[in-house]
């Protein structure tokens, strides 16, 4: 397999730009969340999570959780439109405005962003700024720009701030976490009904690229996931997309493992960018 990340640097390829960032091809009014599987895949996760699956005496707990755990992730999730480059992000505060969190890849193209909530509101974020160590950056929505429909329509992401940093913490998550299922959701340029990407954790590894632990799971990602989030089947946040492996000969560029900032780095970068914007 070929890796690949969703990290926009000026000595990458174009092909990293085509796996988890849109372009301008991205349509501006046009944002729903959608699956980022093939069809035959979504269709086996379908089944899996029992979604749209008549049964006899009704659904199992399980599906019923998996259901609910989906309908919270895709109300976190945004379309972020940056200049002529598009991907997603996540609702990480509702309070005095709304602040979203999503790749520095996408958000230091310019000082301000679009933002495109599930009810199809569009709205205009500053930049708040950046992390100097990882793929993280911020956008900050006004209040006054915040309708009662936009409200009504998100849910402030829930993070699981597991540490991350050291190889106890790295064997410690693989004990509680590997093997579990997961969503991941992101925005998308068309207007289907929303779906999801299901898949597995495989647990926290060093990535270079990225330069920390970063959270791996097995599910697939492609164009426009960048800056969308992995959720477990509490619907709480557990990492936010920012690259992933591409196969050698693959027609498409979508990733078959893909690579998540854990959200205790989140949170520490926003606690930085508050010190800072406060002085």
């Amino acid at each position: 397999m070929k890796r690949v990340t969703g990290i926009l640097l000026a000595a990458q390829t174009a092909a990293i730009l085509s796996v988890l960032v849109l372009g301008q091809f991205f349509c501006q009014s046009d944002f729903a969340v959608t699956s980022c599987v093939s069809d035959a895949a979504a269709k086996r996760a379908v089944k899996a999570a029992g979604f749209n699956m008549p049964v006899e005496n009704g659904r199992s707990v399980e599906d019923m959780v998996m259901q609910i755990a989906y309908q919270l992730a895709r109300r976190s999730v945004v379309k972020v439109t940056v200049k002529d480059a598009a991907g997603s992000g996540i609702v990480w505060k509702a309070d005095d405005g709304i602040v979203i969190v999503s790749n520095r890849h996408l958000l230091s193209r310019d000082v301000s962003a679009e933002v495109t909530f599930g009810n199809q509101e569009t709205v205009t974020a500053a930049i708040m700024g950046y992390s100097q160590q990882y793929d993280i950056g911020f956008a900050r929505i006004p209040e006054q720009s915040v309708t009662a429909g936009i409200l009504r329509d998100i849910y402030e992401a829930v993070p699981v701030l597991y540490d991350s940093e050291s190889e106890d913490a790295k064997k410690a998550f693989g004990q509680d976490y590997a093997g579990k299922r997961v969503l991941q959701v992101g925005a998308a340029p068309d207007k289907e009904t929303a779906s999801f990407s299901s898949g597995s954790i495989k647990g926290l590894s060093f990535i270079p690229l990225f330069n920390t632990n970063v959270l791996e799971t097995a599910c697939f990602s492609k164009a426009g996931m960048s800056g969308g989030g992995v959720f477990d089947e509490c619907g709480r946040f557990l990492g936010m997309i920012s690259g992933g492996d591409v196969p050698e000969n693959a027609q498409k560029r979508e990733a078959e493992l893909t690579y998540s900032i854990p959200p205790v780095l989140i949170q520490m970068e926003y606690e930085k960018i508050l010190e800072d914007t406060a002085d």
